[in-house]
């Protein structure tokens, strides 16, 4: 019986080729859809669930609300919190400290010239470098190759290296005898391999491959490098931005349990984060699982963080695109009744019920769903490719992976019973007498009110599509066109290396004076806009009046004129020719105001001082006057509101930005290229062992806004797949509705209709469903779009004409969709029409 099914099935999606067709494409549309939003949702969700113990690892964070309407959210506290936690407080089985860092690296080879590994681009990749704790190796379980987790970083000047590093560095060398071998960072910096572990392999930010004892801050030159002074020291209490505390708790300890121990080391903390009253700081923990989503805790430079949110719209997409697909199958399954109805009424007399009938339509929407299964099959990693845009790396498709072959079988379900259950009860429901006299199905078929239902769904969601596109597009070229108080056109950054004395990068960024093309050089510690947050305390002395998180930028005198910051007041800084010569400050007209004047010229000539609290007493460590007011600008992306910032001028920095401006009047594209490459040679000339590395500043905050950006594509295709699956079922229903109404169109045109008239008449029912759709997709539309913009402190209107054009949209898409089939059955020569009916 079985084998029946299934060749009868066969005969009627032959018999049917056009609505076979549409319902295999639609169907492997929606279906591949699907596949490619459960790839990536599901390589996002397996982030860190593979830790042995995970539940109880945790990353240390503070939360600083300075009372002044701003919560600030770091991953990060001082130095001695480890030490401190790992004394002081019970239910902790293991802590430890981790920094990461930018080395160079020379590996000696015998005989041969050293290999040499360039320092990685900071402004781009995180780096996969680390000094930390031996109880790193306690937190995080690695499969050790050579050495073990108990010695191996017990010693100064230890490292550890993981597997695919190791190679790197070493060839096809066994671990065995890569133990004991020398690596070089930073030239003078000399590590003995002490340890080699397998790489963890799995969806993780823990991404890093050298692993360098903690001690050996305390034993080399890194004691007095910027950043690391009296790190190693459990007595020092100072303040960082880029080292952070891991705790695995022990078994029965809750994250209360530990905050509320968290007073006595706030306590200890409350000198260093940034003042010494007026604010509250609170400890806390964040569980691993929690920081590959988390975007208030991005501020680490090596983790990724994905919207949540996202992942859940990209299911909802993925529902929605499978249930439209599944009303084209249900839409021409009960449309086409009419033509089947004799036939149930005889398979009925000759003694089938229900069940089997019903049967029989489920294996048809099976056998049309399996071929949609491997038509997506085959179309996925086409798909993969065209969308790799804005899907992360490391998510691919395999048909032999279990999950995927359960999600497939799943689906497969889904459809047949989305798809295929309503036809299969209603078709199977027909009346005996009424199918043979032609008139049970007729009478289903008269009013429609579930096909109606169906397209109206379909094409609300394909206009909350359209809308939440143009919305979205809006945004984000909003967000990347918004003057942002400077230029950021024509201007190349370039990151200098930490490796060779301060001063290097200033006889490079003089040397770029002298090439043609070039009109502006500056030196500073970084541009006026970043992704993160470089700052903190700054107090007025004269006035008394501090602010708890003030956004801190420090260059020369050329750094204002090059990116045309606009003085409203007062004049540009002079920079100091000697390290204890009294500095000058630029600050914005946000920060004047927030340190007490009325007026943000007022501040010209008072004292400023930056620094921190230790043990309840103020460290300045830049103290300067104010030398003029800057206008506003954004020194971070749109997403935060206007920020204080003080603008240092400085002529001593440790690390820094090369900041160029390129000429652009009357110039050509070889001008720029020749422009470049002098840059290349000049570099060379002074960091000859240095990779150049330099970004286009316009792109570098273009950048800021890859996750906008990326939904915006997102609903781009959302909506060309609901738009192009919405059309084919209405194709459909348009050519099955001419076919129905031959006999009518044929006396119509006999007595006079122009092909108008019934084109016209053909179509008005679909555009009156369309019509219903945008007014229902409208107010939902611009709740949630109004919501989502929200999230920005800088953002759009939503305006009226975008529902006007999304619908007028709709009905464009509409009447050309049905057009074709509308005007062909009209132009019919009605004399045929009515002979063959």
């Amino acid at each position: 019986m079985l084998k029946n099914y299934f060749k009868i099935a066969w005969r009627n999606l032959l018999k049917n080729k056009a609505s076979s067709v549409i319902n295999v494409v639609g169907l492997s549309v929606g279906i591949s859809a699907c596949l490619v939003i459960y790839l990536i949702t599901s390589f996002e969700l397996s982030y860190e669930n593979f830790h042995p113990g995970k539940e109880r690892i945790y990353r240390a964070v503070t939360d600083m609300d300075n009372n002044e309407g701003g919560l600030f959210h770091r991953p990060v506290i001082s130095y001695s919190s480890a030490f401190f936690i790992r004394n002081q407080f019970t239910g902790v089985d293991k802590v430890a400290d981790f920094f990461s860092y930018y080395f160079k690296v020379t590996v000696p080879v015998k005989n041969e010239n050293s290999k040499l590994f360039d320092v990685p681009d900071a402004s781009k990749d995180p780096s996969d470098m680390i000094i930390t704790e031996p109880q790193f190796f306690d937190i995080f379980k690695y499969d050790w190759l050579a050495g073990n987790a108990a010695t191996a970083l017990n010693e100064p000047f230890k490292v550890v290296l993981t597997e695919s590093k190791a190679r790197v560095y070493f060839g096809s060398l066994r671990p065995d005898e890569i133990m004991g071998k020398e690596v070089i960072y930073n030239d003078s910096l000399r590590l003995t391999v002490s340890g080699i572990v397998k790489d963890l392999g799995k969806n993780t930010n823990i991404i890093f491959n050298d692993f360098i004892s903690f001690s050996t801050i305390n034993a080399s030159f890194l004691n007095n490098s910027p950043g690391f002074q009296d790190v190693a020291d459990p007595g020092k209490w100072r303040h960082t931005d880029f080292g952070q505390v891991y705790i695995k708790l022990s078994k029965g300890t809750t994250p209360a349990e530990f905050e509320a121990q968290t007073p006595s080391l706030i306590k200890k903390l409350k000198g260093v984060m940034g003042a010494s009253t007026g604010f509250k700081l609170r400890i806390g923990l964040q569980p691993i699982s929690d920081i590959h989503f988390n975007a208030d805790y991005s501020q680490d430079f090596y983790s990724r963080q994905v919207s949540l949110p996202t992942l859940y719209g990209l299911m909802g997409i993925a529902a929605f695109i499978l249930i439209i697909a599944s009303i084209n199958f249900v839409n021409l399954s009960t449309a086409q009744s009419i033509r089947r109805a004799k036939e149930i009424g005889i398979r009925k007399v000759l003694g089938s019920g229900r069940i089997s009938i019903g049967l029989q339509f489920l294996g048809e929407a099976f056998l049309l769903v399996c071929f949609a299964v491997i038509l997506s099959v085959i179309i996925i990693n086409p798909a993969l490719g065209a969308f790799r845009s804005f899907i992360p790396d490391g998510v691919t498709f395999n048909l032999l992976s279990p999950s995927v072959i359960v999600f497939l079988l799943l689906i497969t379900i889904v459809t047949v019973l989305l798809a295929g259950f309503y036809p299969a009860k209603v078709l199977s429901s027909y009346l005996p007498a009424l199918s043979l006299k032609g008139t049970g199905a007729q009478l289903l078929n008269e009013k429609g009110y579930l096909r109606k239902t169906l397209i109206v769904f379909q094409f609300t969601v394909s206009l909350l599509f359209i809308i939440g596109t143009i919305i979205i597009g809006q945004q984000v070229h909003f967000m990347l066109n918004k003057s942002l108080g400077f230029n950021k056109d024509a201007i190349i950054t370039i990151n200098t290396s930490d490796n060779y004395s301060r001063d290097k990068k200033y006889v490079f960024a003089e040397s770029l004076k002298e090439i043609p093309g070039i009109e502006k050089v500056s030196v500073s510690q970084e541009p006026p806009e970043t992704n993160g947050t470089r700052g903190g305390l700054l107090v007025c002395k004269d006035m008394g009046t501090q602010i708890q998180q003030a956004v801190a930028r420090a260059g020369d005198e050329n750094y204002i004129p090059l990116y045309g910051l606009k003085i409203v007041a007062g004049r540009n800084f002079r920079v100091p020719q000697g390290k204890d010569s009294l500095t000058e400050f630029l600050i914005n007209e946000t920060c004047a105001k927030q340190l007490g004047f009325k007026r943000p010229a007022d501040a010209i000539g008072h004292t400023v001082q930056t620094g921190y609290f230790r043990q309840s007493q103020f460290h300045a460590i830049n103290t300067g006057s104010v030398a003029g007011i800057v206008a506003d600008f954004n020194a971070q992306p749109l997403n935060s509101s206007m920020s204080p910032v003080s603008i240092l001028a400085s002529k001593d920095l440790y690390y820094g930005t090369v900041n160029v401006k390129l000429a652009t009047y009357g110039k050509q594209i070889t001008d720029f290229n020749a422009a470049i490459g002098g840059i290349e040679k000049k570099w060379k000339e002074v960091y000859p062992n240095e990779k150049l590395t330099y970004s286009f500043y316009d792109k570098t905050i273009a950048s800021f806004y890859d996750e906008q950006q990326k939904a915006s594509q997102i609903m781009n295709a959302a909506m060309l797949v609901a738009i192009l699956l919405s059309c084919m079922g209405l194709f459909g229903l348009a050519a099955f509705t001419a076919e129905q109404r031959t006999k009518e169109i044929g006396i119509r045109k006999v007595l006079g209709a122009s092909v108008a008239d019934i084109t016209s008449m053909l179509s008005k029912e679909f555009i009156k469903l369309v019509l219903v759709a945008i007014v229902i997709a409208s107010p939902i539309a611009w709740y949630f779009m109004h919501n989502w913009l929200q999230g920005f402190a800088y953002r759009i209107e939503i305006s009226w004409w975008v529902f006007i054009m999304s619908g007028i949209g709709a009905v464009l898409i509409t009447l050309l969709t049905i057009s074709f089939r509308a005007i062909k059955a009209a132009i019919a020569n009605p004399v045929k029409s009515l002979r063959t009916e």
